[in-house]
């Protein structure tokens, strides 16, 4: 019989769900920077992709879904403050301009990293019952590594954001290489609090630390690799 203190919500259907969203916007990424589809785009891609998590976690009362976008969200958020550094500080990052902005982000860019937040987030709680929580961190280092600038190398032909100035392998900055790696560093062990307390108030709180952090690893990665 499965241990229940280490199942945390975890099931067969939600991780179908994590699944089929992230397969679900690399195609939809690929078929962007293929179709040069512009921001809204991203824009489509992302917040469906919320509402889909939104609606499943209402309908499975899933409050480990909910617990993830409460953090996500709040992480997603301070990552205002990461990329306005990489926008306004380093003079890295390019965004179209044609778009709703909030600082100097797309307004969809919170919503996009709460949707990876929640993917990366429920894929550190499955290595953290296999393997325990250091194995988690270095395997989510790795993944984060590799996944999220996934995304960057699709971006420049989508315009949805390219980056100039700086280091690049194909069109993703090591430095952001780097710091995706450093921030998913830190998600399974905020994860693993978040869930494990299961409440609301340490998800935000643990979601800033979050959120702060990828400011802190952005600006130590071009420090690195400029």
């Amino acid at each position: 019989m499965e241990d229940q203190s280490t199942n945390w919500g975890i099931s067969k259907n939600t991780t179908w769900l994590i699944v089929g969203t992230q397969v679900m916007m690399m195609i939809w990424s690929l078929g962007s920077s293929i179709l040069k589809a512009g921001p809204i785009s991203a824009s489509i891609i992302t917040y469906l992709c919320f509402f889909v998590f939104i609606v499943y976690a209402i309908i499975a009362n899933s409050r480990l879904i909910f617990l993830l976008l409460a953090f996500g969200l709040t992480g997603g958020i301070l990552e205002l403050i990461a990329d306005h550094y990489s926008v306004a500080t380093i003079n890295a990052l390019i965004y179209p301009g044609n778009e709703p902005m909030v600082i100097s982000s797309p307004l969809y860019m919170p919503f996009a990293w709460a949707n990876v937040f929640v993917q990366l987030g429920y894929y550190s709680l499955l290595l953290i019952r296999w393997k325990g929580i250091f194995i988690a961190s270095i395997a989510m280092a790795i993944a984060g590594g590799m996944y999220i600038p996934f995304y960057e190398n699709f971006a420049r032909d989508a315009g949805w954001w390219w980056y100039v100035n700086v280091s690049m392998i194909w069109n993703a900055p090591y430095y952001i290489i780097i710091c995706e790696a450093l921030v998913s560093l830190l998600l399974p062990t905020c994860i693993y609090m978040t869930v494990k307390r299961g409440n609301y108030f340490l998800a935000i709180g643990l979601g800033i630390l979050e959120g702060l952090w990828i400011w802190g690893s952005a600006m130590l990665a071009y420090s690195i690799a400029p």
